[in-house]
């Protein structure tokens, strides 16, 4: 029985086959298409509940493809998958109706994210098993400060599912990030500490990546949605 539809627009076949990888062994009718035009004929035969699309297709644009076809005809969710993702593509995804913007290359914990997020049956099943361990790694040091590395480390799916809010200000308070509100985080949203925390760790990335001791599981991130990339642009990551 099948958890929901997914349609794949991408005209790298490399690309396509991570994206089915990431999706087998969960109850999701896939379907494929390759370029515009194939994505056009699916739409007029099926209706989806979400649409990954490539935004550079061999015959056209996915941001047009989505808004005037895809989003248009069925309502479906789309991600926005781009080699690309800066603001101005980040803006032009949501005028779209795009959800979601994804920087290639795609990570597991990415898709997990989305896919648990429009499907909540599935949930389950798309959380990592290893997002306990990381939390238990992060907050194992007696001291008050994580470990950077671990701070590297961690996953998107651990930052949302894992860390409670108080390991969230916790690790944003940690280091020294150029943040300017770290006095007032106990009034900030989860949402707002999840975001700084994904920019905590890119930093803590780099740091590490500078002195050559970048530990070997940790996650490069690109822009990922759209309210990312607006803090992102808010407060700059220095190096």
């Amino acid at each position: 029985m099948s958890g929901g539809s997914v349609l794949i627009v991408e005209s790298d076949r490399g690309a396509v086959r991570r994206l089915t990888d990431l999706m087998s062994g969960l109850p999701l009718e896939v379907f494929i298409a390759f370029s515009r035009g194939e994505a056009i004929e699916l739409s007029l035969q099926s209706s989806f509940d979400l649409c990954l699309v490539a935004h550079g297709l061999v015959d056209g644009n996915g941001l047009s493809l989505f808004a005037d076809a895809l989003h248009k005809r069925g309502r479906s969710a789309g991600v926005l998958l781009s080699r690309h993702a800066d603001l101005r593509v980040v803006v032009e995804a949501v005028d779209a109706g795009f959800s979601h913007v994804i920087s290639y290359p795609i990570e597991a914990d990415q898709i997990r994210l989305i896919l648990g997020e429009l499907f909540p049956d599935l949930k389950c099943l798309c959380e990592c098993v290893d997002d306990q361990d990381e939390r238990k790694d992060l907050m194992k040091c007696d001291e008050d400060v994580p470990d950077l590395g671990a701070i590297a480390a961690l996953s998107m799916s651990a930052i949302r599912f894992s860390l409670s809010t108080t390991d969230l200000i916790r690790v944003i308070r940690s280091v020294d990030y150029p943040f300017a509100g770290k006095e007032r985080l106990e009034y900030f949203d989860r949402d707002t500490l999840e975001r700084v925390v994904c920019l905590v760790r890119r930093w803590s990335q780099n740091r590490l990546a500078i002195s050559g001791k970048m530990p070997l599981n940790a996650k490069c991130d690109a822009i990922e949605d759209c309210g990312l990339a607006d803090l992102n642009e808010r407060v700059r990551v220095s190096a």
